[in-house]
């Protein structure tokens, strides 16, 4: 016989709660994670009515049925908000209209089977649950209520999700480590990029409860670090992929400034360069990529940088303020260095090996009509 118990804690009641036994046994844990919490709670299934909050609610005719054919997608306005409209199979759904990743206007995706694809970077929802099902992006989509009454299409939706545009998806609670020991843990995520987060958040999503440790080079959470050349001057916390509440209320322990010299692959071991060890159950091993760095005479002098965290990048903006500026490459990267700067710096200069950019991707025709740009 399987005996379930919950646990639930009263919001008055939490700040009452002691920090976590692993929050006091470690600082570095600690500076991170805060006062995580290591209860176990399951997250409850949505009910059959979600707006428990009448004020918080908005229901709107949008159409007539006729008015979409099978395949076909419009975004509509409720209002306060808008919604993707969907009929597939001669069924109507409705969700975000917004990919969460970068904010695409999903109308403009592509419905296949059940599923639409942002047109921006390709992340791919279930139309009828709003689940994310590939990346880049972490969150799934708000999913609305459809009826039809009188041969017209209503939409009942909650306002905070059709002003968010976002839903995280269910995830599990870690369970007391009041057992663990500070130098070991389950699952060991070198790297603390998209890839790794994506990890552990789908652990946590999947009912894993037990212990999950990051941990990155970088001094900051995980952040989003493609747009450290399209947002240059941005500070770590406005392009975060997750705020730090988040992995205090999952248990996702971060370890910042923390590099891995060496793995032990038959001992289950992690050596760090300070000497630190943590052994493991399970390791990922997802560090990325580093810059391509320049081979010729002259790399190192003092105005010559790659971009690779933050700090780079604000370096790079305030530095190339009002001064002449080369960039050497005219990758995707490159080139969104270039547009960022045009209006910051006195002049931008491309140095490229090829013709012109994007030749390899997108053909001649294309990359003439980008330098001309």
């Amino acid at each position: 016989v399987e005996v379930k118990i919950e646990v639930v804690i009263p919001e008055k009641e939490r700040s009452k709660e002691e920090m976590s036994p692993n929050g006091r046994a470690s600082p570095l844990i600690y500076k991170v994670n805060g006062t995580a919490r290591h209860y176990h709670l399951e997250e409850h299934p949505m009910a059959s009515n979600p707006y428990h909050n009448p004020k918080d609610v908005v229901e709107a005719s949008v159409c007539h049925v006729k008015d979409l054919e099978n395949g076909q997608m419009r975004e509509v306005d409720l209002g306060c908000g808008k919604a993707l409209l969907i009929k597939e199979s001669g069924e109507f759904h409705a969700v975000g209209h917004k990919c969460p990743h970068y904010g695409a206007p999903l109308v403009k995706g592509v419905l296949s089977k059940g599923r639409v694809r942002c047109p921006w970077h390709g992340a791919c929802f279930n139309i009828s649950t709003g689940d994310i099902e590939d990346f880049p992006g972490l969150d799934s989509l708000p999913r609305f209520q459809v009826k039809i009454e009188k041969e017209k299409v209503y939409i009942r939706a909650s306002k905070q999700a059709l002003q968010t545009q976002r839903r995280t998806k269910m995830m599990a609670k870690c369970i007391s480590l009041n057992n663990y020991n500070l130098s070991s843990t389950n699952v060991l995520i070198i790297g603390a990029g998209a890839a790794g987060l994506v990890c552990a958040e789908t652990l946590r999503q999947e009912g894993f409860s037990d212990r999950i440790v990051m941990c990155t080079m970088d001094r900051h959470l995980p952040y989003d670090r493609p747009k450290l050349s399209k947002s240059m001057d941005s500070h770590p916390e406005q392009i975060a992929l997750r705020p730090k509440e988040f992995f205090c209320t999952y248990d996702i322990e971060v370890l910042t400034e923390m590099q891995v010299a060496a793995v032990d692959i038959k001992n289950k071991t992690a050596v760090f360069k300070d000497g630190f060890k943590m052994e493991y159950n399970k390791l990922l091993i997802a560090t990325g990529n580093t810059p391509k760095a320049l081979s010729c005479k002259g790399k190192e002098v003092e105005n010559v940088f790659n971009i690779r965290t933050p700090e780079d990048a604000n370096r790079v903006v305030k530095l190339a303020t009002s001064k002449n500026v080369v960039i050497v490459g005219a990758s995707f990267l490159g080139m969104e260095v270039a547009a960022y700067l045009t209006e910051r710096a006195h002049s931008v200069s491309l140095v490229e090996l090829e013709e012109v950019p994007f030749k390899k991707f997108f053909g001649e025709k294309v990359g003439r009509a980008v330098m001309k740009v």
